[in-house]
Parts: structure tokens; C-alpha cells; sequence
């Protein structure tokens, strides 16, 4: 049994909207947005029953692999006028940690709906292709999308951060260590960097990339080109206003720039 009854999540989330649509407006609602609660046990069952109803098109995803279900403990749906997230029963977070994880979810809802003009979601429109291309923006995408999602909970939740490069300087280290053109989660690793760079005072408290950049020389103790120009990238989109909103320009550049910074590493990692 988990710390939480399904009731007092449900609860917590709504709760965690009302507190997101205090700082941004989102159209987002108790009325347009469903819950659905499982465990490992019965992911399967209740994820093909939940999309069947409010969002078939997620039937057409990798749900079927193996460990799916332990992989989140909340994840976002979106459908024509209607928002959905699936969330653990069993979660044993902590408040705190837990309101965070649904203002993630909250915050996935709202970029999907807002991140390009005119709506429609970004993946829906420009990710659906296999060719060379597509792979890079598949790629920006999946590396922003997550990043995007965490920087703006953070942002809801504090409006100044307290974290400095020092803090957060052996982790971007091991998940740098970690990227590799062969580990599945690799962009994962990348989008995780990007959130605990920006969110330091040294880059998420100033507005010129100079001065971003001579702090992470500084203090970062990583020297890779390739790396800064993916930073630099998503530091000047996140100063742009609103800072969530992408274009497909951007997406496929920041894109090509994750996948150059994966074969310069792995060749100077193989020749080294």
C-alpha cells in the first residue's frame, strides 16, 4: 500500500492544478482533466482502458515494453479538449517531491497546448516522420520537452533559485559521463543537464550567454564544445518570451547540435 490513498492524490493534484493556474492562466481544469490511478501490477489494464476512452491515439505507443510501468510515477495526456494524466497509486514520494512531479505532469499539458502558435501540439505535427531529419528533431524534441517541463515547475514553485554550479556539479558530471550514441537514455541524461545548469544562479540568474558561459568555464570543470553549444541553444530559447514556446527551427538545430556533441564524444572517447 502506498502513502497515499487514491482519493488524497486526487486531492493533492487538483490541488497542484489550482496552484499552476495561479501563475499561469492555463485553460487547464478540474472539469477538462481526468485521472486514472494504477500500479505495476495492472498498468497494462488500466492505461488500454484509460486511452480507450478519453485518448485512443496513445494506443499507438510502446506501452507493451517491458518495465513500462516502472519507468513513471505520473504521465500526461492530451486529447481534443480534454487532458488526462495516469498517476501511481503506490507512490511513496514525499509532499513536497510529489507536488512537484504533478506540476511537471501540469506543465507538459500546458507546453503541448501553447509551445507553437496556433496550438495543435509541436509532436503531433512535426515528429512523425523516420528519415535522417526526423531523427534530429525527434531528438531536440524529446531533449526540450522534459527540460522545459522541470524548468517550468521550478519556476512556479520559486521564483529565484538558491542552487549554485557547485551544487550541481558532480551530477552534470556523471550524466555527462553518461551520454553515448549507445544508451537509450541518453537524451534523457541531456534533458536533466539542462535543467540543473539553468537552474543555477550562475545561468538562470543572468540574461547574457556571456556571462553563462564564463561561470560554467569557471565552475563546471567540463571543456567540450559541442556541450556549451547545446547549452547556449536552449539558455537563449528560455530567454526568449515565453520562454516554452519552440519553433521547428529550433527544435531540429538543438536536435542536431545533441546528436554532434554524441559522435564528437564518442570519438574522442574511442581514439583516446
Amino acid at each position: 500500500m502506498g502513502r497515499y490513498t487514491e482519493q488524497e492524490l486526487r486531492d493533492i493534484f487538483y490541488d497542484t492544478l489550482d496552484f499552476f493556474n495561479e501563475a499561469l492562466d492555463s485553460g487547464i481544469t478540474r472539469d477538462n482533466t481526468v485521472l486514472a490511478f494504477f500500479t505495476p501490477d495492472n498498468g497494462l489494464k488500466v492505461y488500454e482502458r484509460f486511452c480507450r476512452e478519453h485518448f485512443p491515439r496513445n494506443l499507438d505507443e510502446d506501452y507493451k515494453a517491458e518495465g513500462y510501468f516502472q519507468s513513471f510515477a505520473a504521465q500526461a495526456f492530451v486529447g481534443r479538449g480534454r487532458y488526462g494524466v495516469m498517476i501511481r497509486a503506490d507512490i511513496d514520494f514525499p509532499l513536497p517531491e510529489l507536488r512537484r512531479v504533478f506540476l511537471h505532469e501540469i506543465s507538459h499539458l500546458f507546453c503541448c497546448e501553447n509551445e507553437i502558435e496556433g496550438g495543435g501540439g509541436f509532436f503531433d505535427r512535426y515528429c512523425m516522420g523516420s528519415g535522417a531529419e526526423d531523427g534530429m528533431m525527434n531528438a531536440g524534441y524529446a531533449i526540450w520537452r522534459e527540460a522545459v517541463a522541470d524548468i517550468m515547475a521550478d519556476s512556479i514553485l520559486s521564483e529565484y533559485t538558491s542552487l549554485t554550479l557547485a551544487d550541481v556539479r558532480e551530477e552534470v558530471g556523471r550524466l555527462y559521463r553518461m551520454l553515448s550514441p549507445a544508451d537509450p537514455d541518453s537524451k534523457k541524461c541531456m534533458s536533466l543537464i539542462l535543467v540543473y545548469v539553468m537552474a543555477t544562479r550562475e545561468v538562470g540568474g543572468v540574461t547574457e550567454w556571456a556571462d553563462a558561459e564564463a561561470g560554467l568555464k569557471q565552475r563546471l570543470g567540463l571543456e567540450d564544445p559541442a556541450l556549451y553549444a547545446v547549452l547556449k541553444m536552449a539558455f537563449d530559447n528560455l530567454h526568449r518570451s515565453p520562454f516554452w514556446s519552440i519553433t521547428p527551427d529550433f527544435i531540429m538545430e538543438l536536435g542536431e547540435a545533441y546528436l554532434s556533441l554524441l559522435s564528437h564524444k564518442f570519438l574522442r572517447e574511442s581514439f583516446s
